[in-house]
């Protein structure tokens, strides 16, 4: 299940036509709701008042699995689509309208089936679940900068949305997720890298190495970064904009002084569209890091983080899940894969930290090679007489036992940052 920070609503049928709309409740919610059959629509009044910006977001596809490629509209009361959108960062929709007088609109639901098939017509099923936040009040839609370095501490963010008061916040030092009077958490991930904005840079020159670079397609055209590099120099570099909402579809390449393409790449695979290449500069001088988008679309919403570090020995850790329950007759079982990459071949303890008193995982090896080489399971087992739930690290450490830093990514590839466990009441 997930847990949101607006007032929750239930969707009731009838409630395909304007007549039928149930209205929200105040001027935020989430709407929990089923498109239960095949034709299935469901509509939601929404007052406004002139001047304000209504935000419609569905969960769907990305978070619950839900085999739904959704669409939303806004229409008004004859019917008459003033906002539509179909596919926003992911298969899910993000629709916005701004009210130009004192008015109710309506914000319809509708899906075709996630993979396509030869039917042409609205899809449904007990299955075709989703979430419906809307929202005319303060919604964040990114921060710069999007990412924080490491022990940083109080970190200042610019703030991108619609019905925004404030154009900054400060999230702690302790802080990993920006909450308040905004109707939807916003969170700023960690990073080892020094961080800086890509407005930060003189000429557009990339200092000292490793360094993550925060910025945004605002204008037409590519973001262009020069690098200084020696001959026979190893980089690896990655745009990242999946887990940032990004609508920029990146394609990174490296020119060098005479304008000639060494290494371009595109999407990391079919259902990531971040882009990751590995460089050997083949001479000593300075080369151009190029980041465009790939339909060559530009705006606020095509923000990226670009990640440029020399080449290093490392493992990547894949998991199905970022979210647990210790189950109460046995103990939780976590398949782990395995990748070693460019010469990493220590062997990988893998132990977790921030477990309550009663709950125990037992520390698992990765050899160097042999089947423990490319896939472990980590076990937690243990009971507790009150439900207990929390963040917990699973940190990798060496041999001699010195923490080795891994790369956590799901299975389409992005990087993850925290995972959340739950342990349900069981006594004992």
């Amino acid at each position: 299940f997930i847990v949101g920070i607006l007032p929750e609503q239930a969707e009731t049928e009838p409630n395909g036509r304007l007549a039928e709309a149930a209205t929200l409740a105040g001027t935020a919610a989430t709407v929990n709701g089923v498109l239960e059959k095949s034709g299935d629509v469901d509509t939601w009044a929404v007052p406004l008042e002139a001047g304000q910006t209504l935000v419609a977001s569905l969960t769907a596809s990305r978070v619950l699995s839900s085999p739904m490629d959704g669409v939303l509209q806004i229409v008004d009361g004859r019917g008459t689509v003033v906002s539509q959108n179909d596919d926003d960062c992911s298969m899910d929709p993000l629709a916005t309208f701004q009210a130009p007088v004192n008015g109710t609109w309506y914000v319809r639901v509708f899906a075709f089936p996630a993979a396509p098939n030869s039917s042409i017509a609205f899809a449904g099923g007990a299955d075709y679940v989703y979430r419906l936040t809307l929202a005319a009040q303060p919604y964040v839609d990114h921060v710069m900068p999007l990412v924080r370095q490491r022990g940083s501490g109080e970190q200042r963010l610019q703030l991108h949305g619609w019905n925004l008061a404030v154009q900054e916040a400060v999230l702690g030092a302790d802080q990993t997720v920006l909450t308040g009077q905004f109707a939807q958490p916003w969170r700023v991930y960690d990073t080892a890298e020094p961080v800086l904005l890509e407005d930060q840079l003189s000429e557009r020159l990339l200092p000292a190495l490793p360094l993550v670079v925060c910025g945004c397609l605002n204008q037409p055209g590519p973001d262009n970064f020069r690098l200084t590099l020696k001959q026979g120099q190893r980089l690896s570099l990655s745009a990242e904009v999946q887990r940032f909402s990004s609508l920029l579809d990146p394609v990174l390449s490296v020119r060098d002084s005479a304008g000639k393409v060494l290494k371009e790449a595109d999407d990391v695979d079919g259902g990531n569209p971040d882009a990751a290449l590995e460089l050997t500069a083949p001479a000593d001088g300075t080369f151009e890091i190029r980041v465009h988008d790939r339909f060559l679309g530009h705006g606020s919403r095509w923000h990226y983080v670009l990640a440029v570090r020399e080449t290093q020995p490392e493992v990547r850790l894949t998991v199905n899940a970022t979210a647990w329950t210790v189950p109460a007759d046995k103990a939780l079982e976590i398949p782990i894969t395995v990748a070693r990459r460019n010469g990493f071949a220590e062997v990988l303890e893998l132990r977790v930290d921030g477990l309550p008193q009663g709950i125990a995982a037992e520390p698992v090896s990765s050899a160097k090679d042999g089947d423990t080489s490319k896939a472990v399971t980590l076990k937690l087992a243990g009971k507790l007489p009150a439900v207990w739930s929390g963040e917990i690290r699973v940190v990798g450490r060496a041999a001699d036992g010195r923490e080795f830093p891994v790369v956590w990514l799901a299975t389409d590839g992005t990087e993850v940052s925290g995972f959340w466990l739950t342990v349900p009441a069981t006594g004992g």
